[in-house]
């Protein structure tokens, strides 16, 4: 059984009473513990694909299965909490809340789940000192780089160990040689951790690091 199964998944949104069709009938599997690149143009679709399996959106058609049930047709509340147990998200803008330290950042999801704050705050520490990033737990977003920002992102993204984490335009942001330390990071979590990576991007560095792509185009699946 693949960890996530969408079957002809449709999303069309309206824009000056014009349907836009932004995927198209997709069908694809993404097995457990795989290093995948979602690619294509700008407007392909890539973000909408990341969304539905993520929960923080509906299809218009078809359906998605994680671990082989159905999420597409879930409540709300019911996508929340599968959100909180076996999803992790690294957004291209990080989303880091402002007014917390780096380690409430982290132990945010674990707040959320209702974990004790000493439970909560001996994971978080925990995580950020394998992510190199122990010395910065007591600041916020902007007293850190655009990359020590990006590791926070990632541990808030993995501390409730997710079955899959999801991220979006990962590198955007960095520079090359902090884009390409990030990759190579991941690809340890991937690989030691077991933990599947789905992410999207149109930058080469990134399509070389994995180890299978999605091809979408005009939001069709072009190759996978």
């Amino acid at each position: 059984m693949s960890l996530v199964e969408v079957k002809n998944l449709t999303k069309t949104f309206t824009e000056d009473s014009e349907p836009i069709h932004a995927l198209s009938s997709v069908s694809l599997a993404i097995d457990e513990g795989e290093f995948t690149a979602v690619t294509g143009p700008s407007g392909s679709g890539k973000t909408t694909l990341l969304n539905l399996i993520g929960c923080l959106d509906q299809p218009t058609e078809g359906r998605v299965s994680l671990e082989g049930e159905e999420i597409s047709k879930c409540s709300p509340q019911k996508l929340s909490a599968l959100r909180l147990r076996k999803i992790g998200f690294i957004f291209q803008d990080y989303n880091l809340i402002p007014a917390f330290t780096a380690i409430e950042n982290v132990e945010y999801v674990l707040w959320l789940q209702g974990i004790s704050a000493e439970e909560r705050r001996k994971r978080a520490v925990e995580i950020c000192e394998r992510f190199n990033i122990g010395k910065l737990i007591h600041r916020r977003p902007y007293q850190m780089s655009r990359g020590q920002q990006q590791r926070v992102a990632v541990a808030r993204a993995i501390v409730h160990k997710p079955k899959i984490v999801l991220g979006d335009e990962l590198t955007a942001n960095l520079d090359h040689k902090t884009g390409a330390e990030l990759m190579e990071f991941l690809k340890e979590l991937n690989q030691k951790e077991k933990i599947t990576f789905l992410y999207a991007t149109h930058d080469p560095e990134m399509m070389k690091q994995a180890k299978r792509m999605i091809s979408l185009k005009d939001g069709r699946l072009i190759s996978s």
